[in-house]
């Protein structure tokens, strides 16, 4: 099953690595890597090395999480080429042992992209780039339900488990990019 390979920017803080921890507790056939001194060709051929399609990059500013790089892994081709897929800007983030009330989905193997709330362009695109990474993990009865809302200034990203209660980090997304 393809899935995603999270990492951070080089010499992130705690609480980005905390929050990639989280991440990847959360998204269903994902695993977190420590990036060291790796380049992204060598992230590329960890991906292909665990089947991996997708790599995050999480960078930070003043220690938080401020963005998330999405690079998709050509895993048919030798060596694999890796490709700036899409960027999401982050203004926030409450990690899960922040809420009380959260709790954690274990080896999660389906999904649910729920955007019935999405009003603006830029919510749509956002569950488009999660609708394409997570295609072949979609399901009805999903073990994790990622929920997108919108206020006036950004749109929020609430990962919930089946009985409805938050599972994962709670994002606040300001700006969606998609490279061509």
């Amino acid at each position: 099953m393809p899935g995603v390979l999270i990492t951070t920017s080089h010499k992130p803080s705690q609480r980005t690595r905390s929050f990639i921890k989280d991440l990847a507790n959360t998204l269903p056939f994902s695993k977190h890597v420590n990036r060291g001194k790796k380049t992204i060709e060598e992230l590329g051929l960890e991906a292909y090395r665990d089947k991996k399609q997708y790599i995050f990059i999480v960078g930070e500013r003043k220690g938080n999480p401020s963005i998330i790089k999405i690079y998709r892994v050509y895993l048919d081709e030798k060596p694999p080429k890796t490709k700036h897929v899409a960027t999401i800007i982050i203004k926030g983030v409450n990690l899960t042992r922040e809420n009380p009330d959260a709790s954690r989905a274990y080896n999660p193997e389906t999904i649910t992209i729920d955007y019935n709330a999405c009003i603006k362009d830029e919510c749509y695109k956002l569950a488009d780039i999660l609708i394409k990474i997570f295609h072949e993990t979609i399901s009805d009865k999903a073990d994790v339900i990622i929920k997108l809302e919108e206020t006036k200034k950004f749109i929020i990203i609430k990962p919930l488990n089946r009985l409805g209660k938050p599972c994962g980090p709670i994002i606040r997304v300001i700006g969606v990019k998609i490279h061509v």
